[in-house]
């Protein structure tokens, strides 16, 4: 009985230490039971302490002045967030990690930098490979929204313990390097100065990193006060895994599952060709209620699935003997996998890409087989929320298939803020996506040459020896979270016109409920109540009655 005791006592310390790793004084307790959606799950988790630096009321500002570009990218958030937030929860982190790709990439799976950063996290090539990310002709794990989170919460993890269980250094150090925050930290202890984020001396992008994230914070966390409806997510999974032991076509599979190739794409946005080979492609991501439809379809399918198949050559095997053997024209081999016009051996470290059937290649080009051009520009991160079945550009042409019909899915376009802005060619992100201008920054935040924002903060902040507590507006908080010490920065005198008092305000281009609140020193619901609106659309040349002097309830 003893022994029994002592084990079940032993089991008890080690669960306690594993839930109160990382911090002694926290418990990062998981959010228990369903939740009325995603974000309140979100808010339940909430355990990092606020970071109270004018900074973050900038941010918080700078995005609830831009609810359309928030509300697109929350709704681009809608296919991963609850996975991720499932992941934080099960390694007791705080949920506002889950917000962390707002910041990084505005949740765009495909985000690529010009350091080459890619995906929702924006691993840039090396750390990828250090945290086993595949990143070859076929794959870009980077991409995978389940991989690189896997991925980036071991970091995360990582860099929380290496930086004294500070979550705002080990914030810093995924932005900036865990051995720059390091050093810098030393050189402040060196000279008796403080070693916690705000006392450090870095660079403006991540001088602005944890404010941007405590920015989206704020928003999440009450959305009603700065004049943004966030797109209802519900509190389950989106995706589900399934395994492939096929060779597959993309557009085939997206036929299977009865969705769009473009959200086919959007769920597995690591693939890299447009044909799946089964001893590459060990899973695919579908939409859980298109799992038992897929599964299915592909019982009864009769045709063949894929006119591709993969072929690894042998070593000092040359290309010509290949391209001879598939019926395909040694130029069109090359093309279609990556090699250049003077090489003349393949790589036996590499499968090819060749026709399953001689002659079935005829017409293709290179830019039918291969993935989708990875986002570079501002205006392809814009979110495609609709889902219209279009025929894929980048699809192979393959011959016709015997097979079992597959019912068509009835594709209905969805009227959106993303679409309407799309068809204009306007990107409401730009100005998000990259608000300096460092071309070192990564995706997102870092990627797009774009002009910086006119209400520009000051790059660095000189701070006293003793720090004190300027007053800072209450923000509604689920839960209360602790405070730390804050930094304060030289704000612009009041616009004159704020003092003014008006009866009404004639609207706009730019103007949103939140920036006239701020304006007018009134609320959203107070502006929402007195002109009798529903929603917080605003149209130019419409005018306001104003809550104060001289209005009219």
């Amino acid at each position: 009985m003893k022994l029994v005791k002592l084990a079940v006592i032993a089991s008890v310390v080690v669960l306690t230490g594993c839930a109160s790793s990382g911090n002694s004084s926290k418990n990062y307790s998981s959010s228990n039971g369903q939740q009325k959606d995603v974000w309140e799950r979100i808010r339940k988790g909430l355990k990092m302490p606020d970071l109270q630096d004018d900074r973050v009321e900038y941010w918080t500002n700078y995005y609830a002045a831009r609810p359309a570009s928030v509300q697109i990218m929350a709704q681009r958030s809608s296919k991963y967030i609850h996975y991720i937030t499932q992941e934080l929860e099960r390694r007791n982190m705080p949920t506002e990690l889950a917000l962390l790709p707002f910041v990084e990439s505005a949740y765009n799976a495909k985000a690529v930098s010009s350091a080459k950063a890619a995906g929702l996290w924006q691993f840039i090539p090396s750390t990828g490979t250090h945290y086993n990310l595949t990143q070859d002709w076929w794959k870009d794990e980077r991409r995978d929204p389940v991989q690189s989170t896997h991925a980036a919460l071991n970091y995360l993890s990582y860099l929380h313990g290496f930086q004294d269980n500070d979550w705002h250094l080990a914030l810093a150090s995924y932005n900036w390097g865990e051995g720059a925050v390091k050093r810098a930290r030393e050189r402040n202890a060196s000279t008796g100065l403080g070693t916690d984020y705000l006392s450090l001396k870095m660079p403006k992008e991540t001088r602005d990193y944890v404010p941007k994230l405590q920015a989206f914070e704020n928003i999440i966390r009450n959305p009603a006060r700065y004049g943004i409806k966030l797109p209802h997510v519900p509190d389950q999974p989106y995706f589900e895994k399934v395994s492939n032991t096929h060779d597959i076509d993309l557009d085939v599979a997206a036929r299977l599952a009865e969705i769009s190739v473009e959200e086919f794409r959007e769920l597995n946005p690591s693939f890299q060709r447009s044909v799946l080979l089964d001893e590459h492609a060990s899973q695919i991501l579908l939409p859980k209620h298109k799992v038992t439809a897929f599964k299915r379809n592909l019982k009864n399918y009769q045709g063949e699935l894929s006119a591709w198949e993969g072929y690894t050559p042998a070593p000092g095997e040359s290309l010509a003997s290949i391209a001879d053997k598939h019926g395909i024209s040694l130029d069109k081999l090359k093309s279609l996998n990556g090699y250049g016009s003077k090489q003349s051996v393949a790589l036996s470290s590499r499968t090819l890409m060749v026709p399953r059937n001689s002659g079935a290649s005829a017409g293709i080009t290179p830019n039918d087989i291969m993935a989708p051009a990875i986002n570079t520009a501002a205006p392809a991160m814009l979110a495609s929320n609709d889902n219209v079945a279009r025929p894929s550009a980048m699809s192979p042409t393959v011959p016709a298939r015997a097979s079992a019909p597959v019912p068509s899915a009835v594709y209905t376009k969805k009227p959106d803020v993303a679409a309407a802005l799309a068809a204009r060619n306007i990107d409401p992100l730009v100005d998000i996506i990259n608000s300096g201008n460092n071309a070192s920054l990564t995706a997102g935040v870092r990627a797009v040459p774009v002009a910086a924002s006119k209400a520009a903060i000051p790059a660095t902040v000189s701070r006293p020896a003793v720090y004190t507590r300027p007053a800072v507006a209450a923000v509604a908080q689920t839960p209360a979270k602790p405070a730390v010490r804050t930094a304060s920065l030289t704000k612009p005198a009041p616009k004159a016109e704020a003092k003014k008092k008006v009866s009404a305000h004639k609207v706009v281009k730019g103007d949103t409920l939140y920036s006239l609140a701020k304006r007018y020193n009134t609320s959203v619901q107070d502006l929402k109540a007195l002109n009798n609106m529903s929603n917080t659309d605003l149209k130019p040349g419409a005018s306001l009655r104003i809550p104060g002097a001289g209005s009219r309830g």
